[in-house]
């Protein structure tokens, strides 16, 4: 990367912590009233047994989620025109404007993630099971790449009209390909392999161990004449996902980078692709 890279990227970086501050604010707010939401309608059940445990960590994914895809989809599509005629034009690159995009929503996310996380301790300070320290990483790493996910749609997309319509779809692919409310298989579960949701689920449930639980199943069954648990009603698929200890929480974390990375560079061709159809 060279000096006039660098400069560029100095130079848009600080616009942004400028001029999309308010925004900021508003982002942090509403993910606050979310996450207070959420966790208020969740909290009963979490860490007593694996199927409560699993559904409030699904709707924490799902908040973190779209936090993350809340504060970028707009940004790119919306500059694009101006971008265009006013900077790309004069040697601006790409790759310094997307730098400087994902520099300042890197402190945004950090800041939401102690935020929602701080929710979650505290409603979960009693009962809470796993490491807060892991808990704060994977959150700020799953807003993280939503955010990055997002500026892939924002940069390839013309305007943020049709950024919000891509929006919900975007969100409902995470939500269904979590593996939690379907049981994929086939082609569903190769898609799953590359999804934020997939891997956010499997990283929070191996920090909490939720398979050690036990199962809400196997207690109202376990007084039944002639029925016994096997497993305490959790499949060899759960345990499998959930049951793998840290090593698999720091994959997870590996993933996530990866995907971070792939989003920037993916964020960098939309753009060069699109503003080149413009000027056209």
């Amino acid at each position: 990367m060279d000096n006039m890279a660098l400069l560029q990227i100095q130079i848009y970086t600080k616009k942004f912590f400028r001029t999309l501050r308010k925004e900021s604010i508003v982002s942090i707010f509403i993910g606050i009233i979310i996450t207070i939401l959420v966790m208020t309608v969740t909290e009963n059940g979490m860490f007593d047994h694996f199927e409560g445990t699993r559904s409030g960590l699904f709707s924490l994914v799902c908040v973190c989620i779209w936090i993350g895809i809340f504060n970028s989809i707009q940004l790119v599509c919306r500059e694009k025109n101006d971008i265009v005629k006013d900077e790309l034009d004069k040697s601006l690159r790409a790759s310094s404007y997307m730098a400087a995009h994902f520099i300042y929503q890197f402190f945004l996310c950090m800041i939401q993630s102690v935020i929602v996380c701080a929710i979650f301790l505290l409603y979960m300070i009693d009962k809470l099971s796993g490491s807060p320290i892991a808990y704060l990483i994977t959150i700020f790493l799953v807003i993280y790449a939503s955010d990055a996910m997002a500026f892939v749609i924002s940069s390839a997309v013309p305007n943020p009209i049709v950024a919000m319509t891509v929006m919900p779809l975007l969100l409902l692919i995470q939500l269904v390909m979590a593996d939690v409310l379907f049981e994929l298989s086939g082609i569903s579960e190769v898609i799953a392999e590359f999804t934020i949701s997939k891997w956010s689920m499997m990283a929070f449930g191996n920090i909490g161990d939720i398979c050690a639980l036990g199962s809400s199943m196997a207690e109202k069954m376990s007084d039944m004449p002639g029925i016994e648990p096997k497993g305490g009603w959790i499949s060899q698929a759960n345990l499998d996902k959930y049951g793998g200890g840290f090593g698999d929480v720091f994959l997870c974390w590996l993933i996530f980078l990866f995907f971070i990375a792939a989003f920037y560079f993916l964020s960098v061709a939309a753009l060069k692709l699109t503003t080149r159809t413009i000027k056209k």
